[in-house]
């Protein structure tokens, strides 16, 4: 296999693996080695984990971790989606690793079968696997798969950006005896940058809206599609060109200008007043997508709709104006087009300052990674429960 460097946002990725080390804790502190593995696809564009791996990055730079390496499975699966021979290349790197945690986020298409995670477990180290899923399931539009389930039921320990539904599915699986909640987050390597330009705040747009309308089997609709569609429909109306709705699969009457590079988003958020989405899967609490970090982050304020646990992560967040029908969100958008552009860049400025603070990836991945940490050293002392229920 190739090797290639460790990512930052000018080096391009080169192979599967990445080695990185640097001393042990100066403490003698014990600090795991760390194995992560990143939901990937391909080393181009927007669909490496840039902020993934910097924030790993920083923990061992730091000495949180002792060891990391990070191998992309999904990159070397969807080489020949061959399943024996993507297995065995895994189960050879935890064996060639040793790690003591093995972080693995959203196995998407990648086949994981018991066979597969009792290997994991015998190459000698016997690691905690720690399972991040950041994708929101449902019954019908989008049904947990096989390797999903697989992964929940044998994992140590398991995160999701959902609650509510989302918890009652795994649960139905097993009740897991380490089951955390951990949002979305942003990477300022591609969203964060830098603040906007206050002479370029509002001068293209009033209002832009990300994101997709999805269709399975061309009948089954993601829930709340259609909610998403009649704010976009809403926003045309009330503000006519000076909204734009960007994504794949929208409806005529909603000022689409089609899809636009994920990474590249915060061109086109900074030049507007503020960002919006009407999110979906309304029975998922604590809920929200990777949007409402972004536009935080770009330094705007965000309309969103709201759900049960809003009031405990944004009651008292800058910039988040949370409705609960699209005449409310239409309402919001009213409100902030009234304002000065002095009060849209000053709201928007304590918005990127509260998003810095809360919810880039690096303050995400390590409150995520410090759970690890402690049940790898309970574990180790004997300390929690950690048999399968």
């Amino acid at each position: 296999m190739v090797k290639f460097r460790d990512v930052c946002p000018d080096h391009k990725m080169e192979g599967i693996q990445a080695v990185i080390r640097t001393p042990t804790d100066r403490s003698g502190n014990p600090v795991p080695r760390v194995l992560y593995l990143p939901n990937e696809g391909d080393f181009q564009g927007d669909t490496s984990q840039i902020g993934g791996r910097a924030a790993f990055h920083e923990m061992e730079q730091d000495g949180t971790i002792k060891e990391l390496r990070v191998y992309s499975f999904l990159v070397d699966f969807r080489v020949d989606r061959n399943k024996a021979r993507s297995h065995q290349n895994l189960v050879d790197t935890v064996r060639a690793v040793q790690p003591d945690i093995i972080f693995w986020q959203h196995p998407q298409d990648f086949p994981i079968d018991m066979d597969l995670l009792r290997a994991i477990r015998v190459c000698g180290s016997s690691p905690l696997i720690a399972y991040h899923e950041a994708d929101p399931f449902d019954r019908f539009y989008k049904p947990l798969n096989n390797a999903a389930k697989t992964l929940y039921f044998d994992s140590d320990v398991f995160f999701t950006v959902a609650l509510g539904m989302g918890r009652r599915m795994f649960n139905e699986i097993r009740s897991h005896p380490h089951f955390y909640y951990s949002s979305h987050c942003f990477d300022r390597e591609r969203f964060g940058s830098s603040p906007p330009d206050p002479s370029l705040v509002g001068s293209k747009y009033d209002a832009v809206m990300f994101g997709n309308i999805g269709t399975r089997f061309r009948v089954i609709k993601q829930p709340d599609s259609m909610q998403r569609v009649r704010l976009a429909r809403g926003l045309a109306k009330l503000l006519g060109n000076r909204f734009a709705a960007f994504g794949r699969g929208w409806p005529s009457g909603t000022n689409c200008h089609g899809p636009f590079p994920y990474g590249k988003q915060m061109e086109m958020i900074q030049v507007s007043r503020m960002s919006t989405i009407w999110e979906l899967y309304p029975d998922h609490t604590y809920y929200f997508s990777d949007r409402l970090p972004i536009a935080l982050a770009a330094g705007v304020p965000f309309i969103t709709n709201g759900r049960n646990g809003y009031d405990s992560l944004f009651a008292n967040t800058p910039g988040v104006f949370c409705v609960d029908s699209i005449e409310g969100a239409l309402d919001a958008a009213l409100y902030l087009k009234s304002l000065p552009i002095d009060e849209i860049v000053a709201i928007g400025s304590a918005a990127r300052a509260w998003a810095f603070e809360n919810l880039e990836v690096r303050k995400v991945f390590r409150r995520a990674f410090d759970i690890c940490r402690r049940e790898w050293q309970n574990k180790q002392r004997g300390i929690g429960v950690f048999a399968k229920q």
